[in-house]
């Protein structure tokens, strides 16, 4: 056996060995935080760091090994040649299918002038979007890059953004807000491009290297880990949150970093709630609706659910994306996180045709670039 053959087989065992010790150590905190839940401590929802990367503390969740990675990876291989997602060739038959408009700069800046007793919401793709109230400006998951990683690998925009980067660095946000650091909800090019303007950046815990790797200055920064609550002003408050997902651009770095969702209060009020990426956690999302409900507003994933086995740990289906709505005691549902990329094996309008489907009061389809704006006067 070749040097290189007895490195490779001796780095996937250490691998599969490191893997099987945090699952079992993982199993282990579940049962015994199910314990003391039952002697009425709960912590069944609190961060968890195994030999120093992060873990989901949910039983529900399967750990993605990287041999399911390559597994999925050769699957996909297998689809060369086909439509994958159904995806019209021409791009005004996408952006007509989607309802895609051009964003206006000029009524964005508008609306903040005047929307001190609404919510807007402009849905850009994937989980980016603009959240305003008062004079205040979010921006979340930070996403204005054509190509996910590169455009010799993939995947493209289906549409292009409602607003390109220089647009939307022209609105000047007050805040970033990042769930997770994978590369359809952050930018390369986007941060370093942020990083010239005075604002924000609101992450979970260990995102803060990425961001200076990419020139942002470390007083501009505020990591956080799930329930801690963070003052931003003498009205707006933000709360880190769980979410069932994982993090990592890089096979080697998987889980360095938290992943989060987030919530918005202004004067005390649950006015946003911004999922990000999760699957469904059995008693997380009523614990969150009990504590911050009534919401007024949540941005929920539907997108990238297929195949099923595959994807469930990580992500949630319209269905499911209801059931949390109902959990959480949000009022008004925006489905986000779908027609942006083909990232799975369903249809590229599938996700919003469930969602209309299902027809629950409150959840909404948006349009690429239309603000949906929400009354929070009463």
């Amino acid at each position: 056996m070749g040097l290189k053959v007895r490195s490779i087989v001796y780095t996937l065992l250490t691998y599969t060995a490191y893997t099987a010790y945090s699952y079992r150590q993982t199993q282990h905190v579940i049962v015994e935080r199910e314990k003391l839940h039952e002697y009425g401590i709960d912590k069944r929802f609190d961060t968890l760091e195994i030999l120093g990367r992060f873990e989901n503390p949910f039983k529900e969740y399967r750990p993605q090994t990287i041999y399911e990675f390559f597994v999925m990876r050769l699957i996909e291989l297998t689809e060369i040649g086909k439509k994958r997602g159904n995806v019209p060739d021409d791009m005004d038959d996408r952006k007509k299918s989607l309802g895609w408009m051009k964003a206006s700069v000029d009524k964005i800046k508008e609306l903040g002038e005047t929307c001190n007793d609404k919510v807007g919401y402009t849905w850009l793709g994937q989980s980016c979007g603009i959240l305003q109230s008062g004079n205040k400006m979010f921006l979340m998951d930070p996403l204005f890059e054509d190509w996910i990683v590169n455009k010799w690998v993939g995947p493209r925009r289906i549409v292009p953004s409602p607003l390109n980067i220089d647009e939307m660095m022209e609105l000047s946000p007050d805040y970033v807000v990042v769930s997770h650091d994978h590369p359809d909800h952050l930018g390369d090019e986007t941060t370093r491009k942020f990083s010239q303007l005075d604002l924000k950046w609101i992450v979970p815990f260990g995102v803060k290297d990425f961001l200076l790797d990419h020139n942002v200055k470390e007083e501009s920064i505020i990591e956080m880990k799930w329930w801690e609550k963070q003052q931003l002003d003498s009205e707006f408050e933000i709360v880190c949150l769980p979410a069932m997902h994982w993090s990592g651009r890089k096979l080697y770095d998987a889980n360095q970093s938290l992943w989060s969702s987030f919530m918005i209060l202004k004067k005390g009020r649950s006015i946003f709630y911004h999922g990000g990426d999760t699957g469904y956690v059995d008693g997380l999302f009523k614990k969150i609706g009990d504590k911050y409900g009534p919401i007024t507003l949540a941005a929920l994933p539907i997108g990238q659910y297929c195949p099923e086995w595959h994807q469930k740990p990580r992500h949630i289906s319209p269905l499911e994306s209801i059931k949390m709505m109902k959990e959480m005691k949000v009022e008004n549902m925006v489905g986000v996180h779908w027609g942006t990329f083909t990232l799975s094996s369903e249809d590229y309008l599938e996700p919003a045709d469930k969602l209309t489907e299902i027809n629950a009061e409150g959840a909404t389809v948006p349009q690429p670039g239309f603000t949906n704006i929400y009354d929070i006067s009463k």
